[in-house]
């Protein structure tokens, strides 16, 4: 992240990308008059995310609902079909819909998740807008739920699902003005966090009470700048930086653009820029809500004039290059504004030299064992032999986090009869023992995938385990094993490779 200064030059070319395997490297830049919001980073990130609960599914493909807006596909070097994959992750979250509307995070409804559940209708509800097909029934059903949790709310229900809840029925134009005005005026208080008093904000801009509006988003701001962020995950999968971008963008939405310092605008970016200026990690969280806070600054960026390999551009700049396309070549930008300009710059790729073995907040061990229960001591084994792969992950610290696990094989193992373990009935596993149960698990053909619900009460470690076959004769790679919090992703562990 740097300023780049009125007549200031920038280049871009392939030496930036040296550290990573060649033909796997891109670079992506953002230039604009608001800094830390990075949309062909952010993309390019959540379009490689391999993972897909709910709210996953989700963040990841709201942002793609206003690329076009931003800049085009071949520009931000995006695969796929841009609606086939908006019209998937509709497809995949109505899975997910449980009869009386609600929500699950893996599964279908069941999850009492409030909060889930009003993202995924915002969702719904900004697809329906931009003109996608989203079933009626169940459209109307999560319309449904959310009002009825808005009607059945006392002054115990939390702040945070409440206030998404009527900012999304506000958006539908469901009637909750009286609700609004006595949560505006009596329970503010409640609304800990910028982005739930940016959401109550953003529902009396749209019913048209500009006054408590405008009042409200300056509070939001006051919070935000006040808030010291949590080390551990929250049950509204936010953080400081997810809570600023989401604020910045309703602002923006809402009309207040204006850039002057001081103005709710500006200094909801300022907070953004210090809140994720120091972040290693993000979360697909704080990915979706800072693009979407880029998409609803677009306009207030089109003073920006800049020179693009002696072409001329008007508003912000936004391009992810493979390395292939900087073969041999710069890109030269130069800011041609009177007032500077904020780029940043991303690189990502395949690194040359393998990451070490890390432990931030966990650690992961793994090991392999013969059906007897014996370790395996070496690194061969034979073809069509099977094996128990056993992981174990030890907290730092026992705390709220909602945790994924991933172990990719090497190419010549394959996961053998995810039913065996699963059942807990297979002959010669008695010795076996997994005292805590995933709230989700994958087998897929590259990995083992499990997902934890750790509520910081149980013990501080755990251990999961499956079965793989040695199907071909060579000398692999063994990739490492990770777990992250997926809310707090700069919390993980990870081993070695071998």
């Amino acid at each position: 992240v740097r300023t780049v200064a009125p007549g200031e030059t920038v280049s871009v070319t392939s030496d930036i990308l040296a550290d990573f395997l060649p033909r796997t490297g891109a670079v992506s830049l953002s230039m604009s008059p608001f800094g830390a919001l990075d949309v062909p980073g952010l993309l390019q990130a959540l379009d490689r995310y391999p993972y897909g609960c709910s709210e996953q599914t989700v963040s990841r493909a709201m942002p793609l609902l206003y690329v076009n807006k931003l800049a085009s596909m071949e520009q931000l070097a995006l695969d796929g079909a841009l609606e086939d994959r908006v019209k998937a992750a509709i497809e995949r979250v109505l899975t997910r819909q449980d009869s009386n509307g609600d929500f699950g995070l893996w599964s279908a409804g069941g999850s009492e998740d409030m909060w889930l559940n009003a993202y995924v209708t915002d969702f719904l509800t900004r697809a329906r807008e931009q003109g996608y097909a989203v079933p009626q029934k169940s459209f109307d059903s999560a319309l449904d739920r959310l009002r009825n949790f808005v009607a059945n709310a006392n002054d115990d229900t939390p702040g945070s699902p409440l206030a998404y809840a009527i900012y999304v029925l506000a958006r539908n134009g469901r009637p909750v003005m009286g609700d609004l005005r006595y949560l505006a005026d009596r329970r503010v208080a409640s609304f800990d966090n910028a982005l739930s008093r940016a959401q109550i904000a953003a529902a009396l801009a749209m019913l048209g009470d500009r006054t408590r509006a405008t009042s409200l988003f300056q509070q939001s701001v006051n919070v935000l700048a006040q808030a010291q962020d949590a080390r551990y995950s929250r049950s509204d999968y936010g953080s400081a930086a997810r809570d600023g971008a989401g604020a910045l963008a309703l602002i923006a939405e809402a009309g207040l653009v204006e850039t002057q310092d001081g103005s709710p605008l500006m200094r909801a970016n300022l907070a953004v820029e210090q809140a994720a200026g120091g972040q290693s990690y993000t979360s697909t969280q704080e990915k979706a809500w800072m693009i979407l806070a880029a998409q609803a600054l677009a306009k207030a960026s089109g003073a920006l004039q800049l020179s693009v390999d002696g072409q001329a551009h008007q508003g912000p700049f936004l391009r992810t290059w493979k390395d292939t396309a900087l073969e041999g070549r710069a890109v030269t930008l130069i800011n041609q504004s009177a007032t500077p300009a904020h780029m940043v710059l991303t690189t990502s790729g395949n690194p040359i030299i393998p990451e070490p073995e890390a432990a931030q907040g966990y650690q992961i061990e793994r090991s392999f064992y013969r059906f007897g229960g014996k370790k395996l001591e070496s690194n061969v084994v034979k073809q069509n032999e099977r094996l128990v792969v056993v992981l174990k992950v030890t907290e730092s610290e026992a705390k709220y986090a909602r945790l994924l696990l991933v172990d990719k094989l090497p190419a010549g193992l394959e996961i053998d009869n995810p039913k065996l373990v699963e059942g807990g009935s297979i002959e010669g596993l008695d010795w076996l023992k997994q005292d805590v149960e995933p709230a989700h698990t994958e087998y897929r053909d590259d990995r083992f995938v499990a997902a934890f619900n750790r509520e910081g009460k149980q013990s501080a470690f755990f251990s999961v385990a499956y079965i793989v076959r040695a199907v071909a004769p060579g000398r692999y790679v063994l990739p490492p094993a990770t777990v992250e919090d997926m809310y707090r992703p700069e919390r993980f562990g990870r081993t070695a490779f071998g």
